[in-house]
């Protein structure tokens, strides 16, 4: 096993996009949310059960230029205590900042109080979600859901707005639809101007409807559609964002402001310096065996900071899953870590296929 901490490959060729066109790989602006000035325009999406802060940390480390937690259930977020197994929810280190805080449920009136927690917890912007594609059983109508009824939605956006104080942004994440109807269609232009006129400072934009899911592609044609018509609004791009060569694809092709990155840095938080090295022409560096080990222990670390060894496990069982793609022994090493029952035997499985 080589020591070096990365392996060179050489500076791909020019990128296509979905529909087939050749795009420029310097294709970006500086991006910034409001008063909240980012960057580098591709950033870490809110990742429900992957986004706490060790992986948000982790992704700052290797070029993240902007963070989202995962997501919070409104009434979660209002009763929260500064307990052990739960201070870590609200729990933010100086070097996330920027860093964004999700906010979801079913009631106009718990979002208030709730942001302003997040904005006391050290939150330099509000997200709402409005994009989740999970029904809940409990609660009522909420995440993606929202986009099926514009006045409750925007009740969500005006309550929220109204409750932070004005230097912090307020976001939101929308997927472009409940399903494909005109109806649908018209709702979701409906809430984007509608949050844009109640003082939004960016919205995300998800490719995919509702009902679709994680099934199918994400349009980007919608999303062109949707910067066209925003203009000087800011529109970051959701879906389909797996590879550097697709952020930078998106960018370009749809003219969106951001690409906002999520499934695609699960397992690989290296994606967000290789597309910066991606759009400024140099080679894309894939992480080797070492670099890959000496990362799982940074955010093995990190986890123990603010959890106890059983929720370090589990967090680390399920990363170190995602991380088996990019090492060649990638079956065995994936049996392993699922075996895993203790966190010394995570420790195990890390000596045996990183270090050994």
């Amino acid at each position: 096993m080589t020591n070096s901490p990365t392996q060179i490959v050489d500076k791909p060729a020019p990128i296509r996009t979905n529909s087939g066109l050749v795009t420029e790989q310097n294709a970006w602006r500086p991006l910034s949310i409001g008063s909240v000035s980012i960057g580098f325009p591709v950033v870490q999406a809110a990742l429900s059960g992957y986004s706490d802060g060790p992986m948000r940390i982790v992704a700052r480390r290797l070029g993240a230029t902007y963070t989202l937690a995962e997501v919070m259930i409104d009434k979660f977020v209002m009763d929260l205590k500064e307990r052990q197994r739960t201070r870590r929810h609200l729990h933010l280190t100086d070097e996330e900042h920027p860093v964004g805080g999700q906010l979801m449920g079913s009631d106009p009136q718990d979002f208030a109080p709730a942001a302003r927690k997040l904005v006391q917890a050290g939150f330099d912007v509000i997200d709402i979600n409005f994009g989740c594609p999970v029904k809940s059983t409990r609660g009522g109508c909420r995440g993606g859901f929202h986009l099926s009824q514009p006045e409750v939605a925007l009740e969500i956006v005006s309550r929220t707005r109204d409750a932070v104080p004005a230097p912090i942004p307020v976001t939101l994440k929308m997927r472009r639809g409940l399903d494909d109807s005109a109806e649908s269609r018209d709702r979701f232009f409906r809430i984007l101007d509608g949050a844009f006129a109640r003082g939004v400072a960016a919205i995300t934009v998800h490719g995919r409807t509702v009902e679709q899911k994680y099934i199918g592609p994400s349009n980007w044609d919608f999303l062109r559609e949707v910067k066209q018509h925003a203009g000087d609004r800011t529109i970051l791009g959701s879906g389909d964002l797996f590879t550097p060569h697709a952020c930078l694809d998106m960018l370009s092709y749809t003219g969106v402001d951001g690409a906002s990155v999520a499934r695609g840095a699960i397992g690989n938080p290296w994606i967000f310096s290789q597309v910066k090295a991606l759009a400024e022409g140099l080679p894309i560096q894939i992480p080797e065996i070492a670099e890959q080990g000496r990362v799982l222990r940074m955010q093995r670390d990190l986890s123990l900071d603010v959890s106890d060894a059983a929720q370090t496990l589990s967090s680390m069982r399920t990363f170190g899953l995602k991380f088996t793609p990019l090492h060649p022994e990638h079956a065995d090493v994936r049996n392993a870590f699922a075996r895993t029952k203790t966190l010394d035997d995570w420790n195990a499985v890390l000596k045996r296929w990183y270090e050994s």
